[in-house]
């Protein structure tokens, strides 16, 4: 079946887009005045409004839990109220970033393992900091920028909405950069801009990453992101995915350490300001035998460790890679 086929109908879809315009103009600035715990209390009722009509999306999500064997042990009805409560709360604490600042990130945002970014940067060489897709990935600019650190962030979408949408599709993109990625206190490198390098890829902009990391930055990259050219397949969650191996051969060439971080929403026991927590793992250890693809699986061993802890953290990205699985060249999970 075709992509197309599964595109709400226009109206539809511009009602939606004025919601989240509405959001990103207006609304999250007066959410930004409640408290994380008010939040978690509006996004679990949502979520259950959301479960209740939302019937495609929360069967694909089971389909892809039990594939990947992460419903074993849990209420599947529970795992998918709190992966769609994990989803809202993704974009919804995004409100918060207007008052985040160095002052007050330790509020919003604490941070455990701060001591293994400041150990790598000691070595001269920057760092890479691998930071997948789970939970609320994004708010870990704002925590690392606000502390003080250099960070420079791979994106495929690093600049202003350019595409000529009509309505409130290009108004809600628009209001969403202004909200969320321009307020960001750390620079952008753009995967859309095309290079020539060592590593067999282009548009990806790999001369900007090596430039951060040589003035002892750190870099964020995303490695279950899907820019590249190159993929190679190894075994994940019981099935088999394909991963890009650019921060691996980087680490291996340039003597850069990995370090994997992760983001936890934080629903449950919610003091003060608290949106989510950062926790910085200790760098990969990588050895001269080492290569690209066993520093991957070295990688996927603590990955699917925090997967498998917090399941409804990562529901909706395999959810979204089902979707993209359907037109992609090289879908995130091998097709059977």
């Amino acid at each position: 079946m075709g992509q197309a086929e599964h595109r709400p109908p226009r109206t539809t879809a511009q009602a939606a887009a004025f919601l989240k315009w509405l959001y990103w103009r207006y609304v999250r600035i007066w959410f930004s005045f409640l408290p994380p715990a008010a939040i978690n209390k509006f996004t679990a009722v949502a979520a259950r409004l959301q479960v209740g009509v939302a019937g495609r999306r929360k069967q694909i999500m089971l389909e892809e839990l039990e594939l990947s064997s992460l419903i074993k042990g849990r209420s599947a009805g529970k795992l998918i109220l709190k992966s769609f409560q994990n989803q809202l709360n993704s974009w919804i604490k995004q409100c918060y970033l207007r008052k985040m600042n160095d002052k007050t990130i330790d509020d919003y945002i604490p941070a455990e393992g701060l001591s293994h970014l400041d150990h790598a940067l000691s070595l001269g060489k920057g760092a890479i900091l691998l930071n997948p897709h789970f939970g609320p990935y994004m708010m870990i600019m704002p925590a690392l920028g606000h502390r003080g650190y250099k960070v420079s962030q791979l994106a495929i979408q690093a600049e202003s909405p350019r595409v000529a949408r009509a309505g409130f599709t290009m108004l809600a993109n628009k209001a969403r950069y202004e909200a969320v990625e321009k307020s960001m206190p750390i620079r952008f490198i753009n995967a859309g801009t095309e290079t020539f390098d060592n590593f067999g890829l282009r548009n990806m902009a790999i001369r900007d990453v090596l430039n951060a990391l040589r003035q002892n930055e750190l870099v964020l990259y995303p490695p279950t992101g899907r820019g590249g050219r190159q993929w190679h397949s190894a075994p994940f969650l019981g099935r088999t995915a394909n991963f890009n191996l650019v921060p691996y051969r980087i680490a291996l060439k340039e003597g850069v350490p990995l370090i994997p971080v992760f983001l936890i929403d934080l629903t449950e026991n919610v003091n003060s300001r608290n949106s989510a927590r950062v926790v910085i793992e200790p760098a990969i250890e990588v050895s001269t035998g080492d290569t690209p693809e066993g520093l991957l699986m070295k990688y996927l061993t603590t990955l699917t460790a925090y997967i498998e802890k917090y399941p409804e953290h990562f529901a909706f990205f395999q959810f979204d890679m089902k979707l993209k699985s359907e037109w992609d060249d090289h879908p995130f999970f091998s097709l059977p």
